[in-house]
């Protein structure tokens, strides 16, 4: 199956959305694109007034400086040595080629966490990032929710939702705590996200707001960001292991019982 550009704009059209979107993205799930990620990143930024996807870094945090603190999730498999964020550093492979093609382009603005950065282009681009601190690095989806943005997933599952960890923190959770080094080698504290993988549980709670098309063999369904954060929050309170992958997991242990303290 070959899918062009104007497929995809077409497609994206046909979601009737008029407003800034945050991106989780498959190119592999609409079958062979001409024009490769390049574009489907032209797609996006054309068919929505700003565009946002995350450009998650990993290697770039390590445990925290206070090693014992409480409900922290494990820090055992952090690295040692940590390495220094920078604006041009490269995109986990892990959610794909699409988020580091739209990261390399000249008008694209990036925020500056460690682990959790995020790309932007269009109307608010920069505002819209700057909300974020190393202490809240969620504040952009809320940011976009607030000017009545989308959540949109391109081929993706909601195990990919980074938006659903942001009702985790408005269901009262707080987020994991680690460190992160600078380039004089000084270390500061930063917070993290935890574990998704049972966030495909939401499935049934979002499905009243969801709008979906097909473009090519990529199912791509898109939610309202402010009705997605508040239906997700309302689950959790009502159902905390909404969230829990396994019983056995050291990370969803620690979110279900609250995060560390302040």
């Amino acid at each position: 199956m070959s899918v062009t550009r104007e497929d995809i704009e077409r497609g994206f059209r046909e979601l009737g959305i008029g407003a800034g979107v945050v991106v989780h993205s498959s190119l592999s799930s609409f079958g062979w694109v001409e024009g490769g990620a390049e574009a489907a990143v032209d797609a996006l930024i054309s068919s929505f007034p700003l565009v946002m996807v995350p450009t998650f870094t990993w290697g770039k945090v390590g445990a925290p400086m206070e090693r014992d603190i409480p409900r922290n999730g494990p820090t055992d498999h952090l690295p040692e040595k940590l390495e220094v964020f920078r604006p041009g550093s490269p995109v986990i492979k892990d959610i794909g080629i699409t988020p580091e093609t739209f990261r390399r382009r000249p008008e694209a603005k990036r925020s500056a966490h460690p682990s959790h950065s995020f790309a932007a282009v269009g109307e608010g681009a920069e505002e819209v990032l700057s909300t974020q601190g190393y202490e809240d690095p969620l504040a952009p989806i809320e940011a976009l929710a607030a000017r009545g943005g989308w959540v949109l997933m391109v081929g993706t599952e909601l195990t990919s939702c980074t938006a659903i960890h942001a009702a985790e923190t408005r269901a009262g959770r707080r987020l994991f705590i680690r460190s992160a080094v600078d380039e004089n080698g000084r270390r500061f504290r930063v917070r993290v996200p935890s574990c998704s993988r049972a966030f495909g549980n939401f499935d049934s709670v979002l499905d009243p707001v969801k709008r979906e098309v097909t473009i090519g063999g990529s199912r791509v369904r898109a939610y309202p960001g402010e009705e997605l954060l508040s239906r997700a929050a309302d689950a959790i309170r009502r159902d905390p292991r909404i969230t829990v992958c396994d019983p056995e997991c050291p990370r969803c242990r620690d979110t279900l019982a609250g995060g560390p303290p302040e």
